[in-house]
């Protein structure tokens, strides 16, 4: 515990030289996102920065931890050198993925391979990640995945990480949403030290998200939701989480989000992978303030959670989260074909 605290102070120290001088560390700017009053409408070019903040916080645990090896706290999440090994060494290939994107602008359709790529190989490396049953708090039968664990496991990585990065697009958004869950699995599961590494990260770069001097970038909404999904799946593989739905519960707002962007751009005979501004975010943002637009989407993320919290039916929970949604999207939308 006593090294776990000296790493945390470390890390608290290296973020906020981060903070200080981000404006002098050249690596914070290599790639720049320029406004083009189309999608994007910020008032100048800014850094894709946070992936970058919070990939290096990694690479730091990750030789904190070398270096000391056994006397950290035993991290749930790995139980050998090899799997936090690996861990690591996949966060850099989908950074640098997200990386490139951001530099680029990599096609949809050829990103969305290479990250089922690396997932899949993933799970071939690490079985712990492979989700072989799957049982809800409303149903009394298990699910045995048997011979498509490997797929399904995969679509869950995919389906966060699509949705998760469909969820990003306001300062903030992106970075609360992360931080809430982040403190939900200290308080409710694990005080992992990996967890609370991650929140310092996201709270200096939340800092300079506000500012407006840094956006998240593909680079981090493909890391950040890549170490969620993986986080989640152990938690639950590990029994730590004993039902499935109590996952969706954290992520019922980005999945929402997801399916019905997909069928309206598919209604629309679009790729369903591609971007545009008929997000519940932009919706919102056209007609108010920041503040005010993050306020309806976390009420909206609080809403199951809360309902779980005074320990209501879940199956109810889940469906009462569904209409509120759907009709405070109709409300909120200006005509009809933002809701379609």
């Amino acid at each position: 515990m006593i090294v776990s605290n000296y790493v945390l102070i470390t890390i608290f120290i290296l973020n906020f030289i981060f903070l200080i001088n981000f404006s002098k560390i050249k690596f914070f700017h290599l790639n720049i996102d320029r406004p083009d009053k189309k999608r994007k409408f910020h008032s100048k070019p800014t850094p894709l920065a946070g992936g970058t903040i919070i990939f290096f916080n990694l690479i730091f645990y990750w030789l904190i931890y070398q270096f000391y090896g056994k006397s950290l706290d035993d991290e749930i999440f790995f139980k050998d050198n090899y799997s936090f090994n690996l861990f690591i060494f996949v966060c850099l290939v989908v950074f640098l993925l997200g990386f490139i994107d951001d530099r680029i602008n990599l096609k949809a359709n050829f990103k969305f391979v290479v990250i089922s790529l690396i997932v899949v190989v993933l799970l071939l490396l690490d079985e712990n990640l492979i989700i072989n049953e799957i049982e809800f708090s409303f149903y009394k039968r298990i699910f045995n995945l048997n011979h498509y664990s490997i797929f399904f496991s995969a679509f869950c990585f995919l389906v966060f990480i699509n949705a998760f990065n469909m969820f990003d697009g306001i300062n903030l958004q992106s970075a609360l949403y992360s931080l809430l869950i982040f403190f939900c699995i200290i308080f409710y599961y694990s005080d992992s030290l990996l967890i609370r590494i991650l929140i310092i990260s996201l709270v200096f770069f939340s800092y300079l998200n506000y500012k407006n001097k840094t956006f998240l970038g593909d680079s981090g909404t493909l890391l950040i939701s890549f170490i969620i999904g993986y986080v989640f799946i152990k938690l639950y593989n590990l029994d730590y989480i004993n039902y499935a739905d109590e996952i969706t519960l954290y992520m019922m707002i980005p999945g929402l989000e997801l399916i019905r962007l997909f069928i309206s751009r598919i209604a629309n005979k679009k790729n369903p992978l591609t971007s545009d501004r008929n997000h519940l975010h932009h919706i919102l943002i056209d007609k108010y303030s920041l503040k005010k637009t993050l306020l309806i989407i976390f009420s909206l993320i609080l809403l199951p959670l809360v309902l779980n919290y005074f320990q209501f039916y879940s199956l109810v929970t889940i469906l009462t989260t569904i209409f509120v949604y759907f009709i405070l999207l109709i409300y909120f939308s200006k005509k009809i074909k933002n809701f379609l």
